[in-house]
């Protein structure tokens, strides 16, 4: 999902941008993807999935093992690092901080909803539910201090920053409910409770964090 504010800091990276200097990892259905274009930005795109909604990314392929050879000064990956982190966790994302150009940077962004109120509480329960139903594709939330702890025990081959902030873009409930609806959900179960709380108190994305690297070179 997007996110706003987005950090001053990530508005300045971008601001230094020219055509083709950021990537985007892990585009997926183009909601990030649009909210760059808003600011004026026209990512290289890529995502291991073809084709969605008759387009697709610049570039197909793993995130992990990206068929790239350019450097970008602004790499970006937007609620990609949770359904990564298994494979993400024990050595790092050295081959994202691969892609980035001297004086450049990277960005990762995560949703962290809090449990109260009960709107963004909603929302931590849709990503949960999400991540059991299919547990191939999609990760739990990533806390960021599970991150920031991992973190400690990688190269250090630059400098590692980070933030948390509310997440104010707006939820679209009607969406949400529309999609769990079309599975049929049985009465008294999970789903069936997450969307009564759905119309009592609707939906809110709660909070999300940030990490921001940059080379040693440019630090």
């Amino acid at each position: 999902m997007p996110f706003s504010p987005l950090p001053a800091t990530f508005l300045e990276d971008l601001a230094r941008c020219g055509p083709g200097e950021v990537l985007e990892l892990g585009s997926g259905h183009g909601a990030f993807t649009a909210v760059l274009a808003e600011l004026g930005c026209r990512p290289v795109t890529l995502d291991r999935a073809g084709l969605w909604r008759g387009e697709g990314p610049d570039v197909v392929g793993d995130a992990l093992a990206p068929p790239l050879r350019t450097r970008f000064r602004v790499v970006v990956a937007a609620n990609l690092v949770r359904h990564l982190w298994p494979r993400l966790k024990p050595s790092g994302p050295g081959v994202w901080q691969d892609l980035v150009a001297p004086g450049g940077s990277l960005w990762l962004l995560e949703d962290e909803p809090c449990k109260r109120p009960q709107a963004a509480r909603n929302y931590r329960d849709l990503q949960d539910l999400l991540a059991a139903l299919q547990p191939l594709v999609r990760g739990p939330l990533l806390p960021q201090r599970a991150f920031l702890s991992a973190s400690r025990g990688w190269p250090a081959r630059g400098t590692w920053t980070a933030g948390q902030t509310a997440n104010t873009w707006p939820a679209d409930v009607e969406a949400v409910e529309a999609m769990l609806l079309a599975g049929r959900p049985a009465p008294g179960g999970p789903v069936a409770s997450l969307l009564d709380s759905l119309a009592r108190v609707g939906l809110s994305y709660g909070r999300y964090w940030w990490a921001r690297w940059i080379p040693e070179a440019s630090a």
